[in-house]
């Protein structure tokens, strides 16, 4: 009796192990990178001249970056830029889709990438073209 009862223990314990409670269910990209991103890089470059590139924080300049999601592989993100001294400059920009099934993921406005992220870090970098001119303006962030 003792021997049949320890076996139904033991068989008990094996199922238990198995068990798929733990099993964490991985969460959808835009659920990984929402959040709040402390700036640590803004750059603006303009017919391929460097115009302005900052390390951030610097001096009295500082930034940030959120991504709010609105479905599974869509982000609304919007930045702000403070200067001490001035008004927080605001911009917004909008939804983006998110591309991969596992960080890192690609960041697209549209049909162009404009960036990548892996929940930690958060990066927009894209060219555009006004005039003849070709402009390119870099936002990067680290999760706070």
């Amino acid at each position: 009796m003792k021997k049949r009862y320890a076996l139904l223990v033991l068989v008990t314990l094996a199922f238990a192990a198995c068990s798929k409670k733990s099993d964490v269910t991985p969460a959808d990209p835009a659920t990984v990178v929402a959040g709040t991103y402390a700036m640590t890089n803004l750059r603006y470059d303009s017919a391929g001249v460097s115009v302005y590139n900052i390390t951030l924080p610097a001096n009295s300049i500082s930034g940030t970056i959120v991504a709010r999601r609105d479905s599974a592989t869509v982000i609304y993100t919007t930045y702000t830029i403070k200067q001490t001294g001035y008004s927080d400059y605001n911009d917004t920009f909008g939804q983006l889709k998110l591309q991969g099934t596992t960080a890192p993921y690609d960041i697209y406005y549209g049909a162009n990438k404009v960036g990548t992220t892996d929940g930690k870090t958060f990066t927009i970098d894209y060219s555009y073209t006004d005039q003849g001119t070709t402009y390119r303006e870099v936002y990067a962030g680290q999760k706070q």
